[in-house]
């Protein structure tokens, strides 16, 4: 961290832009005057207050980046690393092909968000690469961090509040500042188009804010193209597993601080295994869009007051869109998740498998998804095998049989303050604990997922009788609708996609075609991984949907708890207590037309009759008829005697 450093930049100008000259270009321009004098006017409030306003919004959200804070803050995070016995594989030709590709147009990193680490990963592979460093967007319950905030803050972060609503002037200086960032700095900007970290680890329908703000300078002609760079970021094993997995079930995250970092540090003190930089095919703005429009309103005005039209909008959605395919295209399956689909597959099936079945299981399940376009890191199974088990001793193991358990959760405690504070409905401590480990394995399970749910809904809609491909098509249509805020992808490329998967299915022997008319093989391997693929999504969907024929309208926070009271009375596969996957199935059957969402004080959603039984009936009629152990009569569970935890 110490050796002489001179980067690549995204741009180049006379005379370089300072973090300083950077609040001085934003608070001096043509567009913050304009929004002062408007709010003057309509307020009465002086310009000269409005505009120490300003500047306390820029000297809150922006960047201070100094380079003896990022070379001590590269020791710790090496540090850091070692402690965790992290290796980090980056696929090098494609951050080498970028950054022969820079200097001439302004650069957007956007990576995947599983972690918090990802804040740290894209700025030390950009210094090690020697690429200036990035900007990165971050939230504000960062800043309010003792040291941490300042640090980040001095490593490039430049932070941002979670909602702009009634405060004009901090959205005006907020855009403006991003803009500067895009158009008049030497670096790339980083940030992340999910918004959030996944708690899922599946991929998010984007957020269009800091897109639509970072591409303003291209609209307005201000450049000439932007550079935008998808990455995906895979890790072994997420430090925040436990976490996410009592998020799900409605425990509320922990506020972040100092104190809580640093109590947390002896945790770190353990093997989390690889993590994987895969940088996708840079974008070139203006060969995707193709010509701009011509003349528009927006383009009568100075260049610096020109806004993005509703139709430019549209085309940044499109975009937004894309970015987060190619995010999924450039998913590196890990040992973890082949493990995790292996290991879900005999616990739904309350079949435990010895170690070399599971490792014959695993060849297979490679060759499935590299058929599927999946990119596979794993080559050498057996010592993979032995390396994933050390990093994952605490959720699977090897038993006295040799054969490979899921390491059940210790029996715990809900303290009162915690209920108090539950989302969701007020579990059984038996619940949590059955389901903890379960929800655990699915994160892991979740990222190979999207390559799979095509052939698994239609193998499912087959088996269930046979059907010509018009009829197929637009069941499957259907219910890619309705799961598409768990599974995200683009209506425009589903015929592909679907025919794909049709010819997948037919040379795998799940399916069979004669004069257009598709019917099922005899039960095969792939279909028994197909069917435990979809099973929690759709059994969710299904409990959705019929608490909602009860009730008929409801807040959608009365709606999140019954469901999860239901699935808890149920055999149901325990991720269907994810509040997570409950909310995004209520917003699948809303988007389809079952459900009428209105936004008041609360969400609340009223069901649509008819829709909502077609809905139901298709959903029932292809969901796999399996009933789930996840207690102590589950053969595949290895229960341990730990003392009670307190939660």
């Amino acid at each position: 961290m110490s050796r002489s450093w001179e980067p690549t930049k995204t741009l180049h100008f006379e005379k370089p832009c300072s973090p300083q000259d950077l609040k001085n270009v934003v608070a001096n321009s043509v567009y913050i005057d304009a929004i002062i004098e408007a709010e003057s006017n309509e307020s009465g409030v002086s310009k000269e207050k409005l505009k120490k306003e300003i500047w306390e919004y820029l000297d809150e959200m922006a960047m201070d980046k100094k380079m003896h804070v990022v070379r001590w803050m590269g020791v710790v995070f090496l540090k850091i690393c070692f402690m965790m016995k992290i290796g980090v594989f980056v696929n090098e030709s494609a951050v080498l092909k970028l950054k022969s590709t820079m200097g001439m147009n302004p650069v957007l990193f956007l990576p995947t968000h599983r972690s918090y680490a990802d804040f740290c990963l894209m700025t030390y592979l950009c210094y090690h690469y020697d690429i200036d460093l990035p900007a990165v967007a971050a939230g504000m319950d960062f800043a309010s961090m003792a040291v941490v905030g300042q640090s980040m803050r001095e490593t490039g972060a430049f932070y941002i509040r979670r909602t702009l609503a009634g405060a004009p002037l901090y959205a005006a200086a907020l855009r403006r500042y991003v803009r500067a960032l895009v158009a008049s700095y030497h670096a790339p900007v980083e940030f992340f188009l999910e918004g959030t970290r996944s708690r899922s680890n599946k991929s998010l329908p984007p957020k269009y804010g800091m897109l639509s703000m970072s591409l303003a300078p291209y609209f307005s002609r201000e450049c000439t193209d932007v550079t935008l760079v998808p990455v995906n970021i895979s890790y072994d094993r997420i430090m925040e597993q436990k976490l996410f997995a009592y998020e799900h079930l409605g425990v509320p995250k922990p506020k972040e601080s100092t104190g809580g970092l640093i109590k947390s540090l002896h945790k770190l003190n353990d093997h989390y295994g690889n993590i994987y930089v895969n940088v996708g095919d840079p974008i070139s703005l203006k060969e995707y869009l193709g010509d701009q429009d011509g003349l528009t309103k927006e383009m009568l005005k100075p260049t610096e007051l020109q806004q993005i039209t509703k139709e430019q909008m549209t085309r940044i959605q499109d975009v937004a869109n894309y970015v987060i395919t190619q995010q999924q295209k450039c998913t590196v399956v890990t040992i973890s998740n082949l493990v995790a689909v292996v290991l879900m597959e005999s616990l739904v099936r309350n079949e435990p498998l010895e170690l070399a079945q599971v490792l014959v299981k695993l060849d297979w399940l490679i060759q499935v998804l590299r058929n599927l376009g999946a990119t596979v890191f794993e080559n050498d199974l057996k010592n993979n095998m032995e390396r994933i088990l050390v990093v994952h001793k605490n959720l699977i193991r090897i038993d006295r049989d040799n054969k490979l358990k899921l390491v059940s959760s210790a029996l715990m405690d809900v303290s009162p303050d915690v209920q108090n504070k539950m989302k969701g409905h007020l579990l059984k401590a038996e619940t949590m604990v059955n389901a903890l480990p379960i929800i655990e394995l699915q994160l892991y399970m979740n990222p190979v997922l999207h390559y799979l749910l095509p052939p698994a809904l239609i193998y499912l809609i087959v088996r269930r009788r046979p059907v010509y491909r018009e009829e197929l098509l637009a069941e499957y249509r259907q219910i890619r609708r309705l799961l598409k805020y768990e599974f995200f992808y683009m209506e425009e490329s589903e015929d592909r996609v679907f025919s794909s998967s049709v010819q997948f299915l037919v040379k795998g022997e799940a399916l069979r075609e004669g004069a257009g008319l598709l019917e099922a093989t005899v039960p095969t391997a792939l279909g028994d991984l197909l069917q435990s693929a979809t099973l929690s999504s759709l059994h969710t969907m299904r409990i959705c949907a019929e608490h909602m024929m009860k009730v008929v309208k409801c807040p959608e926070s009365q709606a999140l708890k019954r469901v999860q009271a239901l699935v808890e009375e149920s055999r149901a596969h325990p991720y269907c207590l994810s509040l997570d996957a409950i909310s995004r199935c209520l917003r699948g059957l809303s988007d389809e037309g079952a459900l009428i969402r209105s936004r008041g004080k609360q969400v609340t959603y009223e069901v649509v009759g008819n829709k909502m039984e077609e809905c139901h009936r298709l959903v029932t009629s292809i969901l796999p008829n399996i009933n789930i152990e996840c207690g102590t009569n589950n053969s595949v569970i290895l229960n341990q005697d730990t003392p009670k935890s307190k939660l």
